[in-house]
């Protein structure tokens, strides 16, 4: 009886033990080989840009097209499969990722015969000359709650996209989809990332059964600009821009020191909380606005440079994956090449470009990851912007009948040119609000303190000088001579003034 408490069967636990370690192994090098894949066809990692073109004033593609091997992009994302597109991007090189529409994909999903039509006409007419890499399913389909008809046709529109490349033996190109980061219901801490519970079992458990099955990206649209907008004070600006001193965020015992590892860990725990750690993941659009509304913080010009380019630096040059995924190489596309002027809602949604529709460049970026940031020429100064606000403004024009023509923003003066100014009667906490938009948007450097036209006893004239520069290069695209009532338009040359006024000569 002594005996009758036997020990576990020790060559069946080295058995057991041989047998996990052989499947982490497996798990492994299939994670090294399709990161391999992926590199390998360029030579070398590389950014990849969305190329979107809801716009009237846009390139034809194929300048567009050489812009972007100009940018030394190596992937391009386009959000349909446009023969002139298409056409423009033959022999060129670069790996490209087209899209079945979300008009199309209910009849995809519904029919074999139309998924096999849709691969026939788009990929196999133009994979000898384009090198297509992927075909991407709808575009965030999840984020549009009233049309749920999409969501249940998603997935069977890409088993039947994928069994249309299988019997044109294009197996090697892959099928996924882009969701947007709504598709969670939890995503902080990282750890208590979880799928929404309206999509969990109906359309996310077999979305990610088919992305393991076929070792495809899960595709995430990631914009830390959002969460960062939506909390300013909360979450720390520089947290947002790859920028923080140390990890600001403890997690267990994984440690963030930036916002997007963050978002991106939310998702990978609702993957491994469904039981599917094994999915890769990619970035199919990240990026930050250049230009945005007055209620709008952060979206400038400086703040966009410095997230892209710390994007850049983290996504190809020195890759390490995020705290759930040390390591890995996560495949990231930039949103977007243009800006784009057809774009519904706030002016955020027109200004995520690289480029100007005529090609030149909205800030200096080196999209090969190689420059630090401490390389570039600032071309404008970062919010929050700082002044010690003064006891009593120093009054800029007389406020009597004998001073300059002051007209009312939007109005014009018979006089050649037009000065926008601060108005004497407003309030100093309206004025710095004000200037720190006008400085979001235009080049103040000029007013910081040790230069130039710094002034640290008048707020007044600080303020006039950025509401003339962002008036004089915005009033082209509809700015205005605003700022919440706190500015005036002047027909008289302030410069010209005798109190030491420094003007912008734009």
């Amino acid at each position: 009886m002594a005996n009758s408490h036997k020990h576990p069967d020790r060559s069946s636990s080295c058995t057991t033990k041989l047998l996990s370690l052989c499947i982490i192994l497996i798990f492994l090098a299939a994670a090294a080989v399709s990161i391999v894949y992926l590199i390998i066809r360029t030579g070398k990692p590389t950014i990849g840009i969305n190329y979107g073109r809801i716009a009237s004033n846009l390139p034809p593609p194929a300048q567009a097209v050489e812009m972007i091997k100009q940018l030394k992009i190596g992937r391009v994302k386009i959000y349909d499969s446009n023969p002139e597109v298409l056409r423009a991007l033959a022999n060129s090189g670069l790996e490209v990722s087209i899209m079945v529409t979300n008009q199309e994909l209910e009849g995809v999903g519904s029919s074999q015969a139309a998924a096999d039509q849709w691969v026939q006409q788009n990929v196999v007419a133009w994979y000898k000359s384009v090198k297509i890499i992927m075909v991407v399913v709808g575009n965030e389909v999840l984020s549009d709650s009233t049309d749920q008809g999409l969501w249940t046709s998603l997935v069977p529109a890409m088993e039947n996209i994928q069994a249309s490349l299988l019997r044109f033996k294009l197996g090697s190109i892959m099928v996924t989809t882009s969701l947007a980061v709504d598709c969670l219901e939890t995503s902080f801490p990282p750890s208590n990332g979880t799928f929404r519970k309206d999509i969990t079992t109906s359309v996310i458990q077999p979305l990610l059964q088919f992305l393991s099955r076929t070792h495809a990206y899960f595709f995430v649209n990631v914009y830390p600009y959002f969460a960062w907008a939506d909390n300013p004070t909360e979450i720390p600006l520089d947290y947002a821009l790859f920028d923080s001193n140390g990890a600001l965020v403890q997690d267990g015992g994984y440690h963030y020191t930036n916002l997007l590892d963050a978002q991106l860990d939310a998702v990978v725990s609702a993957m491994t909380r469904l039981g599917y750690q094994d999915v890769k993941l990619a970035i199919s659009e990240t990026g930050w606005p250049s230009h945005g509304d007055p209620n709008q913080p952060g979206a400038n010009i400086s703040v966009a440079a410095e997230y892209n380019r710390g994007l850049v630096r983290k996504a190809i040059w020195d890759p390490k994956g995020t705290p759930r995924r040390p390591g890995s190489y996560i495949p990231t596309y930039i949103f977007s090449l243009f800006n784009e002027d057809l774009k519904p809602g706030p002016t955020t949604e027109r200004n995520w470009g690289l480029l100007y529709p005529n090609g030149s460049s909205v800030y200096d970026i080196d999209l090969t990851g190689r420059r630090k940031e401490s390389e570039y020429v600032s071309s404008s100064q970062s919010l929050p912007f700082q002044l010690n606000l003064p006891s009593a403004s120093t009054s800029l024009i007389p406020a009597d009948s004998s001073s300059p023509s002051h007209l009312e923003g939007g109005q014009q003066s018979g006089a050649g040119g037009q000065w926008c100014v601060a108005k004497d009667s407003a309030e100093s906490q309206i004025l710095l609000k004000n200037l720190n938009y006008a400085c979001s948007q235009a080049d103040c450097i000029a007013i910081q303190p040790g230069k130039p036209c710094y002034s640290a006893i008048s707020i007044s004239k600080q303020a006039s000088y950025a509401f003339n520069i962002y008036y004089q290069h915005a009033k082209a695209t509809g700015g205005t001579c605003y700022f919440d009532g706190a500015a005036v338009l002047t027909s008289i040359d302030p410069s010209k003034r005798s109190d030491s006024f420094c003007i912008c000569s734009c």
